[in-house]
């Protein structure tokens, strides 16, 4: 048997998330001031934003980047797989040894997020660069894909 990951030891990856987009929206009633000016000349604290200029809001989940910034890089690969018993039925009834599902899953954990006790990333989430990132991100914002 031979197991494969995508990434290797300290590759450089960009992380994608299902998330809410979170935007500034500048006060309306101070145009982002946090003041406002009375008949006497004198400022007072905008009611609306509270001298704040505004005020981040969240609008509908969607992909996007983790961050703009840097890349993470791997530190720890994680296989787990199994095979197939298909055919395989146990004497016992209320044993777990009923048909399995072959399945194998690879996820990483990062330097910048944690080895051991960190984030798990998995492979579907990962991207070599910034702008395949991004490009899958559009396209299951296009496609409007959801996480499995």
């Amino acid at each position: 048997m031979k197991l494969e990951s995508k990434y290797n030891f300290n590759d450089k990856v960009w992380v994608i998330r299902y998330q809410r987009e979170t935007r500034f929206i500048t006060c309306e009633f101070c145009g982002g001031t946090g003041q406002i000016k009375g008949e006497n000349n004198k400022d007072r604290s905008c009611p609306e934003c509270y001298s704040r200029g505004g005020s981040y809001q969240r609008f509908d989940l969607q992909w996007e980047l983790d961050t703009d910034e840097t890349p993470i890089t791997i530190g720890e690969i994680r296989i787990e797989a199994n095979c197939d018993f298909e055919g395989y039925e146990s004497d016992i009834p209320w044993s777990n040894y009923g048909p399995q599902i072959k399945r194998q899953s690879i996820v990483y954990m990062c330097f910048e997020t944690g080895i051991g006790s960190g984030s798990l990333w998995r492979e579907s989430l990962l991207w070599p660069t910034k702008e395949e990132a991004q490009a899958e991100c559009d396209r299951r914002n296009e496609a409007g894909e959801v996480p499995e």
